[in-house]
């Protein structure tokens, strides 16, 4: 049995976030460790599914972003404050106050640190856009996650594929690499991320058993960044998916809509030292 779906990109981090809650590294560090959710639209539906409940405001769970201008960065007060969770119990950090960085020395191999990617190709290699020289939120967790055992979780939506290696980007990209009047908004660098990938096709394996691949990805209005996705196996299989993705599309999740930021409230155009790495946004 065989049947095709199309998801919106809101949709597809939905039935994401549904897959990662579900898997046992996940459920064990719920009841007795710690899940450090980084600062990204995919972790705000993660974070939804975790606590039961949704955000104030899902769009501002994110600290950098991309907008039909170019690559941007949400200044501090309009960023979602981010969750912690310690055996089940809520810790909610506003900008001034940290990240998971605060709770990464005491992790180990038993818990779990999810943060989506900008990019996955072909081979389902990941990597991250960073601005900062020192990587920002993955550079600060990378080196625990590696060196201790952290579960990295990556919530990617086969709208970020990419049609070339991950480690071509790595080597090509840099901030030092690029000019300021030839880029839109902020220069970066990519960071490689080692983890654990959960792409719509995960999802729908692991919660359903079916097989899934994607045979189209676009759109527009809606449906811009749409993935369109052959689903197939027997027909229970089949079913389920139908069902869940069904359940998901008749929830009518909101649009993300870029946090209302400008130029001239951007604390890394506006800083002596952080202005050389954002051209703004060119007319």
């Amino acid at each position: 049995m065989k049947a095709t779906a199309t998801l919106t990109p809101e949709e597809s981090k939905r039935l994401i976030a549904r897959a990662i809650v579900e898997l046992d590294i996940v459920k064990r560090a719920k009841k007795s460790g710690t899940i450090g959710l980084a600062r990204c639209t995919s972790c705000g539906y993660v974070a939804e599914e975790l606590i039961g409940r949704p955000l104030k405001d899902r769009g501002r769970y994110i600290s950098g972003f991309i907008c039909d201008k170019g690559l941007c960065a949400t200044p501090s007060s309009l960023q979602e404050k981010l969750l912690v969770l310690e055996k089940g119990q809520e810790v909610w950090l506003d900008y001034t106050q940290g990240n998971v960085s605060n709770f990464i020395e005491r992790m180990g191999c038993h818990d779990v640190i999810v943060k989506s990617g900008n990019a996955i190709d072909p081979e389902g290699n990941v990597g991250c856009l960073v601005a900062a020289p020192n990587a920002g939120e993955i550079g600060a967790y990378l080196p625990h996650i590696l060196a201790k055992g952290i579960n990295l979780v990556i919530p990617m939506t086969l709208n970020k594929t990419v049609a070339v290696p991950i480690r071509r980007i790595v080597g090509s990209l840099g901030i030092s690499r690029l000019e300021l009047n030839r880029t839109h908004g902020l220069l970066c660098g990519m960071m490689p991320m080692p983890g654990l990938v959960v792409t719509e096709a995960e999802a729908l394996r692991q919660l359903t058993g079916a097989e899934a691949f994607p045979v189209a990805v676009g759109g527009i209005g809606r449906g811009a960044g749409a993935v369109v996705l052959l689903i197939q196996g027997d027909d229970e299989q089949v079913e389920r998916a139908w069902r869940l993705v069904q359940q998901i599309k008749s929830a009518n999740e909101a649009s993300l809509n870029c946090p209302p930021t400008t130029c001239q409230d951007c604390y890394i155009r506006n800083s002596p030292e952080m202005g050389a790495r954002c051209s703004g946004f060119q007319g």
